[in-house]
């Protein structure tokens, strides 16, 4: 059942059977349907989650009522709601599905858990390292060119998950500088 988890958490760190059965024995199963919330706002989130299938949307609404995509992650990918997971405060963002997905979550209790048993659990840590990553892409200064190159570089999957308006958004743009972006770099 959870055999993606076992290789996504292979290639963080080289776990023994053993080591590796101690997580996978702590990860929840979640089942969303589409446009189902993982993360609402005011909720506090106390798990990160491996996205087994399906995809989701990570974003903020303003006070007007205008959406900002913060992250898009597809299969494959870790998530979570980054400043309410470590403050454990109530989150400002959403985290929801954009179609029926399945997620492991790991709550941080059993995280903390397993960091007692060993050291060697200290390198899940790399989960959060690749989400902090992944939500740096709006704050970086990059030309919408170069942001495009990026993503097609990157993440090029998104393409293939996600409206254009949710892309551009998530890069910084609008879908009609993205649009125009698209056919200069394609022709």
């Amino acid at each position: 059942m959870f055999g993606r988890v076992n290789i996504s958490l292979l290639s963080f760190a080289g776990y023994t059977p053993e080591q590796l059965a101690m997580i996978t024995d702590r990860l929840k199963v979640q089942r969303l349907n589409t446009e189902e919330c993982l993360i609402r706002e005011g909720q506090v989130c106390k798990s990160f989650y491996f996205i087994n299938s399906g995809c989701f949307r990570h974003y903020a609404v303003g006070e007007s009522g205008e959406e900002t995509t913060l992250n898009l992650y597809v299969p494959g990918d870790w998530m979570f709601e980054y400043r309410s997971f470590l403050t454990q405060q109530p989150s400002q963002h959403i985290i929801q599905a954009t179609v029926e997905s399945e997620v492991f979550g790991l709550r941080a209790q059993d995280f903390h858990e397993l960091a007692k048993v060993s050291d060697i659990f200290f390198r899940l840590g790399r989960i959060f390292e690749q989400a902090i990553q992944n939500q740096d892409f709006r704050q970086n200064r990059l030309t919408p060119e170069q942001k495009y190159e990026l993503l097609l570089a990157t993440k090029p999957e998104l393409l293939q998950h996600f409206p254009l308006k949710h892309i551009a958004s998530y890069m910084g743009m609008t879908p009609e500088t993205l649009s125009r972006v698209r056919k200069k770099i394609s022709s």
